[in-house]
C-alpha cells in the first residue's frame, strides 16, 4: 500500500490528448488507458469520459465471474441490518450516525457547512424518513416502499392489476419496453434498464415494518412481494454535480438526502402504471435487493473500485431503485467501457477517503468485514464500518460522498 502511495508522489507527466487518442484507436483502450495513468503516476489528467465515447461495448455475460456456491445476501448482515439486531459497534454507529442526523450538525460555518446547509440536508432525509420508511437505511415495506399498498381502499384501481379493464396492457414486450422506459424518465429517472429478475440479488429476509394487533415492529422476514417477478426495471436517480462536489459536506448531504427521497417516488409511480395495465408490480429501494448487480445486468454501468458503480453518463453520481414485474419486457445488456482498467490504476476515490476504507489493492473476493458483507464476487470491496463510523465523527456529522466527488468520471 505505502508503495503504491508513494507512486502518487511524482511529477505527473504531461501528455497530448491527440497524440494519446490516436494510440488508443490503434491499440486496446484498456491497455492505452492502463498506459496513461501509469505515466502519471495514478493521477488522472485526461477525462476518461472522453476517452472512452464511442468504446460502451455490449457483453453477452456479466462483466463478473459468480462462483456456483454463491448464496443470496439476508439484510441481517448489512451493517444496517446488524444494528437491528442490537450487534454492539454497529448499533452505537448506527445511533450515533441517527442522534447526530436528527439532533442537529454543528456547523463552522464555513461553505458547504452553514446553518442553512444543515437545515437543508435535515429536511432533505426528512422526506425520505416520513415518506419512504427510512427505506435507505435498509428496511422494508413501509411509504412508497409497501409491498402491498392500501390505496385500492380508496375505490380506484390503483395498485390493482386484478381490477384492471385492459387487457392486454401492452401487445408486445417492445411496446412494454418502450412505455416503462419513457415512465421512468417521467416520473423522474435519468435512464432505465432492464434485467431478467435473478434471486441470487434478492435478499433471503430483510428488516420489514409487519403490522401486528399491538401496532408495528421490524422484523426479519422474507421479501413478500404477493407474485412471481420475471423482470427487473433498474433506475437512475440523478444528483446534483454541484451539492455532490461540496462533499464532505452539509450541502452534500442534502443532496443525498434528496436523491434518498425521489428514490421512492420513481419506482412506486411507475409500479402503479404497471399495475394499472394490469400487470404486477413492485417498487424497490435499498430494502429487499442488491442494487448495483441489478444495475450492471441491467446494462447501465460497471463496478468501480470506491464499490459503487459507474456509468458512462453519471460516474457514480446517482442513487438506484428497481421496480420488479411481471410485464411484457425486453432485457437490455450487460456493457463495458474501462471501469476496471481505469480504477486499477486512478486511485482517486481511495486517496480523497479520509476513513480509508477504499482499498488501493486489486480486486478480491472477500471483503475486510467479513461475513458483513456480499462476498464471494471478485471486485473491490469498502470497508461499512469505517465508511459509517467518519460520517458520525463530531467534526464531520454528514454523509460524506469524498469518493464520488473525487471520481474523474463523475457529473
Amino acid at each position: 500500500m505505502d508503495k503504491e502511495k508513494s507512486n502518487n508522489d511524482k511529477p505527473a507527466t504531461k501528455i497530448n490528448r491527440r497524440r494519446f487518442l490516436k494510440f488508443g484507436a490503434g491499440a486496446s483502450s484498456g491497455i492505452a488507458i492502463a498506459a496513461a495513468a501509469t505515466a502519471l503516476g495514478g493521477k488522472s489528467l485526461i477525462d476518461p469520459k472522453q476517452v472512452y465515447a464511442g468504446t460502451v461495448k455490449e457483453l453477452d455475460e456479466l462483466p463478473f465471474n459468480i462462483p456456483a456456491d454463491y448464496k443470496p445476501f439476508t439484510n441481517q448482515r448489512n451493517i444496517f441490518g446488524q444494528a437491528v439486531l442490537g450487534v454492539p459497534e454497529p448499533l452505537a454507529l448506527v445511533e450515533r450516525f441517527d442522534e447526530v442526523r436528527w439532533n442537529g450538525w454543528q456547523t463552522d460555518g464555513s461553505p458547504g457547512l452553514t446553518v442553512l446547509d444543515g437545515a437543508a440536508a435535515r429536511a432533505s432525509f426528512a422526506v425520505d424518513y416520513y415518506f419512504n420508511g427510512e427505506n435507505s437505511a435498509c428496511r422494508a415495506n413501509k411509504g412508497f416502499f409497501e409491498w402491498h399498498p392500501k390505496v385500492p381502499e380508496l375505490n380506484f384501481r390503483w395498485g390493482d392489476p386484478e381490477r384492471n379493464i385492459h387487457s392486454p396492457g401492452v401487445k408486445s414486450a417492445e411496446e412494454g419496453t418502450m412505455a416503462v422506459k419513457r415512465m421512468a424518465r417521467f416520473f423522474g429517472a435519468a435512464k432505465a434498464g432492464i434485467a431478467p429478475f435473478d434471486k441470487r440479488w434478492v435478499f433471503t429476509e430483510t428488516a420489514a415494518f409487519v403490522k401486528t394487533p399491538e401496532g408495528e415492529s421490524l422484523k426479519f422476514i422474507p421479501p413478500d412481494f404477493g407474485f412471481e417477478p420475471k423482470h427487473v426495471i433498474s433506475m437512475i436517480i440523478p444528483q446534483s454535480l454541484e451539492g455532490v462536489k461540496s462533499a464532505p459536506s452539509f450541502l452534500g448531504s442534502s443532496e443525498y438526502g434528496l436523491s434518498c427521497a425521489q428514490y421512492g417516488y420513481a419506482p412506486f409511480g411507475l409500479s402503479m402504471f404497471i399495475k394499472d395495465l394490469g400487470y404486477h408490480a413492485v417498487p424497490i429501494g435499498a430494502d429487499s435487493a442488491l442494487a448495483i448487480p441489478i444495475a450492471i445486468q441491467a446494462g447501465l454501468g460497471e463496478y468501480s473500485r470506491s464499490g459503487l458503480m459507474i456509468t458512462p453518463e453519471f460516474g457514480s453520481n446517482f442513487r438506484l431503485c428497481e421496480v420488479f414485474t411481471d410485464m411484457p419486457l425486453n432485457h437490455d445488456k450487460p456493457i463495458s467501457f474501462g471501469v476496471t482498467e481505469f480504477c486499477k490504476t486512478c486511485k482517486k476515490c481511495a486517496e480523497e477517503c479520509v476513513p480509508q476504507a477504499i482499498s488501493y489493492e486489486d480486486p478480491t473476493i472477500d471483503g475486510p468485514r467479513g461475513q458483513m458483507q456480499n462476498s464471494g464476487v471478485k471486485r473491490w470491496y469498502v470497508d461499512p464500518v469505517k465508511c459509517l463510523e467518519f460520517w458520525s465523527r463530531d467534526n464531520v456529522r454528514n454523509c460524506c460522498g469524498a469518493c464520488i466527488a473525487a471520481c474523474p468520471f463523475t457529473k
